[in-house]
């Protein structure tokens, strides 16, 4: 079991994020992933965490965003592992429904029919909200997000009490801010830079003003807006930073600590 958090963050723009740029996606202590990014294995390489390592993966839903780095880190690890079902399995986790089939075709793109070599042993986990587990000596809790596919929040918490959230992509949802209740930091997406989404018709993002309503009516300590376009991010700050002073935007590679 671990006492700290430590999280890296392997991407922190938008969907189709700017060259030399990754989509948001998190390493936690070294061994577990949230969400993968278009390319996980040479972001984990390029920070100085080995991909071989990743124990487990929570996949926050199955957008293409979200999910295109497993192709890579499913590789990598099927080449370097020579793995058998006695040995140490990556477990994946996602939306019920939803998980299953991206890891089945995830197989198909490696052609695992004519290379099996390469599909190492997965343990696939189909998720809820409502639903906890415990991963990687943390403990993992769920709640539905609201977004245009099954989508997750995810809060996960150590035995000491330390705790980080990730709304994945959702608009304002009043459940967040109950399940984010007093987190250490909550890491929220503003796809719409510094605008809000409230009054929009059918929203599936949120813009700053709605993760920093989020993060106050939570108690957060901390918040860290993601998954913003480079040119948004000033004002995006700044307008977070009207309803809650300690927001701020993560770098590619920052390791958070908790």
């Amino acid at each position: 079991m671990t006492d700290g958090l430590k999280v890296t963050v392997l991407g922190a723009a938008s969907c189709t994020p700017e060259p030399g740029k990754e989509t948001a996606s998190f390493c936690i202590n070294g061994s577990l992933l949230v969400d993968t990014g278009w390319c996980a294995a040479l972001q984990l390489i390029k920070y100085g965490i080995e991909p071989m390592d990743i124990e487990a993966v929570l996949m926050t839903h199955c957008h293409h965003d979200h999910y295109m780095g497993l192709v890579s880190l499913l590789f990598y690890q099927g080449l370097h592992a020579g793995r058998t079902d006695d040995e140490k399995r990556l477990a994946v986790y996602g939306p019920v429904g939803e998980i299953g089939r991206v890891v089945t075709d995830v197989w198909r793109l490696l052609q695992t029919d004519r290379y099996p070599h390469l599909e190492i042993p997965v343990d696939v986990h189909e998720v809820a909200g409502g639903d906890a587990f415990d991963v990687c000596g943390l403990s993992v809790r769920a709640c539905r997000a609201l977004h245009n596919v099954p989508s997750l929040h995810y809060r996960l918490e150590t035995p000491s009490g330390a705790s980080v959230t990730f709304s994945g992509d959702t608009p304002y949802n009043p459940a967040l801010v109950e399940f984010a209740r007093d987190t250490d930091l909550l890491i929220h997406e503003a796809s719409h830079g510094p605008q809000s989404t409230r009054e929009a018709e059918e929203p599936a993002h949120s813009g700053a003003p709605d993760a920093a309503q989020v993060a106050s009516l939570a108690g957060a300590k901390r918040l860290g807006l993601v998954h913003i376009g480079l040119g948004s991010v000033d004002d995006a700050l700044s307008a977070a930073r009207e309803q809650f002073g300690n927001t701020f935007v993560p770098t590619e590679g920052d390791v958070l600590e908790l």
